[in-house]
């Protein structure tokens, strides 16, 4: 029964590659402003909290790389925290991705978007993170950078920025794609704690602006032009059976 039971649901997977789901997504859809207290956007539970100078700006990001963009963006300086309507937990064969727009002006410091634990405070450290800190792509655990090495674009730059979390035991697998139009070969893996993500953690310090935040089940949920594969599918059917 079980065997009849994986392949059928295998065959069912196969036939709906292309399908996947919305974890959340803010698109920055406000007037300009403060950001606090705008929302709940898509999958968020409550309004964005932030500090007094995070504002929107009504000229939104764009990347050919990226998923088609409405509203402004996030510019100003510091944190702003919203809470997920569900949360994520690292259980066996669970995958996720995430991805938001990034402008520069220069190098300045860091700018990041975050997850955290359900109930995180605004001006927490994410428990993990993808961005950029003093010129490099890279990802955050608490205080703790590691960068990527991949050459940061020039000031003025608009990036594209995706992560993939895979739960794998004791650990989530990050990896880490900087305007990349293919999910085959990350700029940087590596592994963080396995927390259960209840609360989104960005933050912007100078010369930074933010925008197109997006959770999803899959690369096409996040990003334009991807369809998930069949070795995709296959593993999470095949996680979900053994």
């Amino acid at each position: 029964m079980k065997t009849l039971c994986f392949a059928t649901c295998l065959v069912a997977v196969l036939a709906g590659a292309a399908q996947g789901a919305t974890i959340a997504y803010d698109g920055v859809q406000y007037l300009p402003g403060p950001l606090a207290p705008n929302g709940p956007a898509i999958g968020f539970a409550a309004p964005w909290a932030a500090d007094p100078g995070v504002n929107v700006v009504a000229t939104g990001l764009t990347s050919p790389l990226a998923l088609p963009s409405t509203g402004g963006a996030v510019s100003g300086f510091f944190d702003f925290v919203d809470p997920l309507t569900n949360t994520i937990a690292p259980s066996p064969g669970k995958e996720f991705w995430a991805s938001f727009l990034l402008y520069h002006s220069g190098p300045n410091d860091q700018s990041f978007m975050g997850l955290s634990p359900a109930g995180a405070a605004l001006g927490s450290l994410p428990s993990a993170a993808f961005g950029v800190r003093l010129g490099q792509y890279g990802i955050f655990i608490g205080s703790t950078f590691t960068g990527s090495g991949k050459p940061f674009t020039p000031n003025g730059s608009t990036d594209f920025l995706v992560a993939h979390f895979v739960a794998g035991g004791a650990v989530w697998n990050v990896s880490l794609f900087v305007n990349q139009s293919s999910f085959v070969i990350p700029d940087l893996a590596i592994a963080v704690p396995p927390v259960t993500y209840g609360t989104v953690v960005n933050q912007n310090q100078a010369q930074f602006g933010s925008d197109e935040y997006r959770l999803g089940d899959t690369a096409a949920d996040v990003a334009a032009g991807v369809t998930p594969t069949v070795g995709e599918s296959w593993g999470r059917i095949k996680a979900q059976y053994h």
